[in-house]
């Protein structure tokens, strides 16, 4: 091979050598973004932990003001008064628990939620609890829900049943007998109704307003259909004083008096 055919071929071995070399990465500098994207990524969560711990244990959602709703019985200053103690705690820290033991004492509650509306201000819905029957106790009427919790004394505006019924309604059987019949009566039905009467053996007799009218039910079952019945019979006009057996819906019996 001739000198200048040699020397060729070697600078072409160089060129091909020094190309097959990885290129160097270069080296670009950091956008504005891409530093403040890194920055809230290790901000972010700092900042969340700050924050968490503000509501926890500084003033920033501390509780200013108690409202409450859905009461019509209970005075709300007294329900807020016995929530006083709340005043200054965060919203985030209030359980459910600590304000079922500061309203124990209010029989008339029957259940309640809260809501917080930051940043100050807790709101308490109560459900009262709502009168099924009345009970003569002592010779004072008294409304009653059907749970037997004793509500308030009855008014003469207050056109709930009555029950002749001298035990405790907490405990006795004829109780909550009369509270799954008058549950299961349509509206219409229970308006209608002026007392209830349960036997030993758990049989119901009701007593109609203005016509006087005797109604046997029976049990508490079929309540819909005993209803339907007694309002078609009472639609053709029977007289007042009669007795009207429905605790068999399908072959109800019509007694009048002096029969």
């Amino acid at each position: 091979m001739k000198k200048p055919e040699r020397e060729l071929l070697g600078r072409e071995i160089k060129r091909v050598k020094v190309s097959s070399k990885p290129a160097k990465p270069k080296r670009s500098k950091a956008s504005g973004f891409r530093i403040l994207g890194r920055a809230l990524f290790i901000a972010g969560p700092v900042a969340l932990v700050l924050l968490v711990v503000a509501t926890f244990f500084t003033p920033l959602l501390a509780i200013e003001q108690i409202k409450v709703s859905g009461n019509d019985r209970i005075k709300a200053s007294k329900v807020m008064g016995a929530l006083e103690e709340l005043a200054g705690q965060p919203l985030t820290t209030v359980s459910q628990d600590r304000v079922a033991e500061l309203l124990k004492d209010f029989a008339l509650i029957e259940t309640f939620t809260l809501q917080a509306e930051p940043p100050h201000t807790l709101t308490v819905k109560i459900r009262e609890r709502q009168p099924v029957v009345i009970l003569v106790r002592g010779g004072k009427n008294y409304l009653y829900d059907a749970a037997g919790v004793r509500i308030d004394v009855a008014s003469a505006k207050d056109k709930y049943p009555y029950f002749r019924f001298t035990a405790d309604p907490l405990k006795d059987k004829k109780y909550k007998t009369a509270m799954e019949v008058l549950l299961s009566l349509p509206v219409a039905t229970y308006k209608q109704v002026f007392s209830i009467q349960v036997s030993d053996q758990l049989t119901t007799d009701l007593i109609l307003r203005k016509s006087d009218t005797r109604v046997i039910w029976g049990n508490a079952k079929q309540g819909i259909l005993k209803a339907e019945v007694l309002n078609s019979l009472i639609a053709t006009g029977v007289k007042a004083g009669v007795t009207i057996d429905v605790s068999s819906p399908k072959a109800p019996v019509v007694t009048y008096p002096n029969y």
